[in-house]
């Protein structure tokens, strides 16, 4: 629309070079009209923007105290409707090269949209464009297994992106224009970022509780108190023993490195790690492959004797 006017303008300002003084009269007439409704497409788009400005801000909001990932997920696909002015939002995890829906949003609230069965990720769909190319990307043909949840008028499909690796697509029920799309670009920035901190105070209390499970089990001659993260400031000689044992082995470790070896250490399997921590299950099998060149281990139950000769 905005093109077109400019063209009009264009070619208005043209045919004045040439014309007659009557005219010109004519044609000055229409350059104001036509300069009039350009203004007011402009005010418009402006007063749009600044309307996506305020829905990407109380989305982002929304998300500050989600205090686990399904609730996260929840929220996400609540608020990815409001921004999009969309009916339908389905949220799916990527694990391979398989997209496996986890959660669907329905505007209508007596309908709760069934969630869709798992699938492959066909060459050259707009699932996979966007994720070779990292953005937001429209599509009018919806695959099989998404058109109960999406409806079949076209959709538009975003990944999100965990720890550096595409780790969730989210698939909204309309094409988006331009403004919308880049609003729900942005908001995926900020809900991959909030994965990566999502329930981290939480999540360390859970892990503390389990490794001090796990360390108990693996030593039966070691008493551990059932104490929480909030509780470290009291903590008795044995409690800070460990503490400091687990300090030792995690100092040469990235922060999610150091949360992989948490749940490592409480038995936890590769596919358990990457669901906790909302990763791929390649992307944990990298972590442990540098978790244990950095720490001088060759497998698993080295890595745990390690930690247990410490904590002794």
């Amino acid at each position: 629309m905005a093109d077109e006017l400019d063209r009009a303008i264009s070619d208005t300002l043209t045919g004045m070079r040439t014309a007659t003084s009557e005219h010109a009269v004519e044609l000055g007439r229409r350059l104001v009209d036509l300069l009039d409704r350009r203004n007011a497409l402009a005010a418009t788009r402006t007063a749009d923007i600044g309307a996506l400005a305020k829905g990407i801000d109380r989305a982002v909001h929304s998300l500050d105290d989600s205090a686990s990932s399904a609730e996260l997920v929840r929220r996400a696909c609540e608020r990815v409707a409001e921004l999009c002015s969309a009916d339908q939002v389905v949220f799916s995890r990527l694990y391979g090269d398989r997209v496996i829906p986890v959660a669907s949003f329905g505007a209508d609230p007596h309908t709760t949209p069934a969630l869709p069965a798992e699938f492959g990720l066909p060459a050259g769909s707009p699932e996979a464009c966007a994720l070779e190319t990292n953005a937001v990307t429209a599509g009018a043909q919806v695959l099989a297994e998404l058109r109960d949840a999406l409806g079949a008028n076209g959709f538009t499909v975003v990944p999100i992106v965990v720890d550096g690796t595409a780790a969730a697509l989210v698939h909204v029920g309309t094409p988006l224009d331009g403004s919308r799309r880049n609003a729900l670009g942005v908001f995926a920035e900020v809900l991959g970022g909030c994965f990566e901190r999502v329930g981290l105070e939480s999540r360390r209390d859970h892990q503390d509780a389990l490794l001090r499970e796990s360390a108990q089990r693996w030593g039966s001659d070691t008493e551990f108190d059932a104490v929480t993260a909030r509780a470290f400031t009291e903590l008795t000689p044995v409690d800070a023993e460990h503490d400091d044992a687990e300090r030792r082995l995690l100092d040469p470790l990235t922060e999610r490195e150091a949360d992989v070896v948490r749940l490592i250490l409480t038995g936890a399997s590769n596919s358990t790690i990457a669901a906790e921590l909302f990763i791929t299950v390649d992307t944990v099998k990298s972590h442990v492959k540098r978790i244990l060149r950095k720490l001088g281990a060759t497998n698993r139950a080295e890595l745990i004797a390690k930690y247990q000769s410490g904590t002794r």
